[in-house]
């Protein structure tokens, strides 16, 4: 006796991707300043703007809101989260210490190949910087550090270190994009091949950790802490 073929029900259309792209999208504008620190944020026009439905905003709305780059207040406001310099002394030391362990990780898969890449990215920040490429130059001294992260081949290091580096990555695009005088990325990353070219893993490490101090010192100097007051906020 055949069996009766039950028809496969197609399902509906998965709205984590629609979620996703929000996200996305959102992340990217308040990265960039398009969406201004303590601009506030309103459900209903940002997804008449999208052409979509409020609920994937709401959600795009609440995982920025876990990543600090958004703050709301029940019942009063959703807004941009400001910038804050002190961040840089809490976020970049948690940074450096994660791609201390990757660099230590990885220092023994390190050999011609790779110090051939690292110079190649990091040649390319230089021409950025010639263009005055802000963005480009963040985006590349990711890459930078990425790439020996990677090469850790520690699957766990990755996605804690990138969801805080889209937190300072907004912070140093707001703080170096008229800072030329500040330029160091460069340098401090030459300190880094070099010392793993000399295959010294505590030395590379050191100047690791001094790419990132120097860029903690930068904020620094450069910033006053912003405070959040109802005012601020833009209508």
């Amino acid at each position: 006796m055949n069996k009766i073929k039950t028809e496969s029900k197609i399902g509906k259309i998965n709205r984590t991707f629609i979620k996703d792209e929000t996200y996305n999208l959102l992340s990217q504008k308040i990265i960039s300043g398009d969406l201004r620190p303590c601009q506030r944020l309103r459900v209903k026009e940002l997804s008449d703007e999208l052409g979509i439905s409020r609920t994937p905003v709401r959600e795009a709305l609440l995982q920025l809101e876990s990543e600090g780059l958004v703050l709301t207040k029940a019942n009063r406001w959703t807004i941009v989260a400001p910038i804050n310099p002190k961040e840089a002394l809490n976020i970049y030391p948690i940074i450096y210490s994660l791609e201390e362990l990757a660099l230590e990780e990885a220092f023994d898969k390190i050999g011609p190949k790779e110090i051939s890449k690292l110079r190649e990215i990091n040649d390319r920040i230089k021409d950025l910087h010639d263009k005055s490429d802000q963005l480009g130059i963040i985006k590349k001294d990711n890459e930078f550090h990425n790439y020996i992260t990677n090469l850790s081949g520690n699957e766990e290091i990755g996605p804690i270190l990138q969801k805080l580096k889209r937190r300072v990555e907004r912070m140093e695009l707001y703080f170096f994009e008229n800072s030329e005088s500040n330029f160091t990325t460069y340098i401090e990353h030459l300190k880094i091949i070099e010392s793993l070219e000399e295959g010294k893993l505590e030395k590379s490490k050191k100047s690791l950790v001094r790419n990132w101090t120097s860029t903690i010192e930068t904020i620094v100097n450069l910033s006053k802490e912003i405070n959040i007051e109802d005012n601020e906020i833009s209508n």
